[in-house]
């Protein structure tokens, strides 16, 4: 696999920071995929390193979806340096039968190693680098709207976009309007290998209001997501990790809206949300920290806690609900075990109450779904006083310890939710058809080359009333050649394709209608 360099320095940073670590994980490289498609063959090749050289549990899985799923992994046969024990080295061989498969399109495979070893999350979090927080929020600041901030807007929305591509996650843009705005929702995932309807997120609003430049609101939450993501993606996990940038919070939390109702795939489970808004105003100042109207009525000990220390603002609030509380208790248990030094004070909404403070930001649309998240936040107007300002900038003002370790926090939640292993993976693409299937029972069809001996392919029809057919044709390598649509049903048993005189060899005729799909082979001489 050849690592893209922004990647290879995080991989290498990690390592570097990890070489204390009880276990290393195993790293995959060189990984590459190639197809024998008159044989149906999918042979894989890849070199693997342990710096414990411990045995390797190796797996393969198969998308037909660009690797949005991988939910056909259990149709292909597999043998060579697979399964476990596999030794760790070079040009390790796998061959995968791919006859028992039907279809055709982007295909995308994906090589997994791991190690066995338990996974050392201390040190995983003891890796987010609160430098690099600030250099990230360097470059986020600025107004990010609509309409006073569209150029910034759009550059923070792409290299959250580049970044995800460049951690190898499953990474699309889900567009929406606001008005006569077109916006966009950045999601990247990381399919979990055993359990991959079941999906944590890690998300927050990119955008800023029109008249501020938005470190806080909500560029920290966009670079703490950043930082998550860059530090989990390269591992394994039994469950997927999505993250999420969202666009128009700011306008009424219409990116979270627009997900929660039409971007959950109806097969999957969001087990836990994680939603950072504004994570890096700390005060120790007395009297920097106050309270909504009310707050003392529902949650008196954490009133009683925060006035026993004079209302500083040296904490970060957990805000959950008591319907929901397990990603909130979680969160509350990660940092108590992981980051000793972040002070967390939890808040759940009571069961039955719709308290309007603790709803305004994007885990409020996945409440409403009856999803469990929490809003990580420093508390926004109740203690930064450039809230909504064009003095909501980073200089003198924001605490990037604080933030790393809410970020921290963050991590170590994720990672126990989504059940991170110590491993390694990696992904190749194919383009092609493979297998086949009936377009319908009563209909023959068969292809074959152009009856008097040239070199161009054409099908041979029974009695097939079918219309709207497609076909494509491929070549041995898997490369389109050439597409045409068969209108109505054919008139002639002969049907000749509109291609010219191809090279001799081996094609592959992809059939697809309402029907069914079907792959034909024809060799060209």
């Amino acid at each position: 696999m050849n690592i893209p360099m922004r990647l290879f320095f995080t991989l290498l940073f990690l390592s570097s920071n990890l070489l204390h670590a009880q276990n290393g994980a195993p790293v995959i490289q060189n990984f590459t995929a190639s197809v024998n498609w008159p044989a149906q063959t999918l042979t894989l090749q890849y070199d693997v390193a342990d710096p414990e050289n411990d045995p390797l549990e190796i797996q393969v899985e198969l998308s037909n979806d660009g690797g949005k799923t991988f939910a056909i992994s259990n149709q292909i046969a597999v043998s060579g340096d697979v399964g476990f024990p596999v030794s760790p080295g070079t040009g390790r061989l796998i061959s995968c039968d791919l006859n028992g498969l039907s279809g055709s399109g982007n295909f995308q495979v994906r090589l997994i190693a791991l190690d066995r070893q338990p996974f050392d999350l201390q040190e995983l979090v003891d890796a987010v680098d609160s430098t690099r927080l600030r250099a990230d929020l360097e470059f986020v600041e600025g107004i990010r709207h609509a309409t006073t901030g569209l150029t910034h807007l759009r550059a923070v929305r792409d290299s959250i976009e580049n970044l995800f591509h460049e951690l190898q996650m499953q990474t699309e843009l889900q567009a929406f309007m606001n008005g006569n705005f077109a916006a966009s929702n950045v999601v990247g995932s990381v399919p979990g290998i055993s359990h991959a309807d079941t999906v944590i997120i890690v998300d927050a609003h990119y955008d800023s209001v029109s008249n501020a430049p938005g470190a806080d609101d909500n560029g920290s939450g966009t670079v703490g997501v950043w930082e998550v993501a860059r530090l989990l993606s390269g591992y394994p996990a039994k469950k997927t990790l999505r993250y999420i940038g969202f666009d128009q919070e700011e306008a009424g939390l219409l990116g979270s809206i627009q997900y929660v109702s039409n971007g959950i795939p109806a097969h999957e489970t969001i087990a836990g949300v994680l939603n950072f808004e504004m994570i890096g105003y700390y005060s120790e100042e007395p009297n920097s920290q106050t309270l909504p109207t009310g707050f003392n009525i529902f949650f008196p000990d954490v009133t009683a806690a925060l006035a026993a220390d004079q209302y500083r603002g040296n904490f970060i609030t957990n805000v959950g609900q008591q319907a929901l509380p397990q990603v909130a208790d979680l969160f509350a248990a990660s940092a108590a075990t992981y980051v000793p030094d972040l002070k967390v004070h939890t808040v759940l909404e009571p069961a039955g109450f719709t308290l309007v403070d603790l709803r305004r930001s994007d885990h409020a649309p996945f409440w409403a779904s009856q999803i469990p998240a929490i809003m990580i936040t420093d508390g926004a107007n109740f203690r930064n006083e450039c809230y909504h300002t064009p003095g909501d900038t980073l200089n003198e003002k924001l605490n990037f310890t604080f933030m790393a370790n809410v970020v921290k926090a963050t991590l170590a939640a994720a990672a126990q939710l989504a059940e991170v292993q110590h491993g390694h993976w990696a992904t190749a693409n194919f383009a092609g058809t493979v297998g086949t299937t009936n377009l319908q029972r009563d209909c023959a069809v068969s292809a074959g080359a152009y009856p008097n001996g040239g070199r161009t392919p054409g099908l041979f029809f029974g009695e097939c009333p079918i219309a709207n057919l497609n076909i494509r044709v491929f070549n041995a390598n898997g490369g389109l050649v050439h597409t045409e649509i068969l209108d109505a049903p054919p008139r002639q048993e002969w049907y000749p394709l509109n291609t010219p005189a191809l090279p001799a060899g081996i094609y592959f005729l992809n059939l697809q209608a309402a029907e069914g799909n079907h792959t034909l082979k024809v060799a060209l001489f």
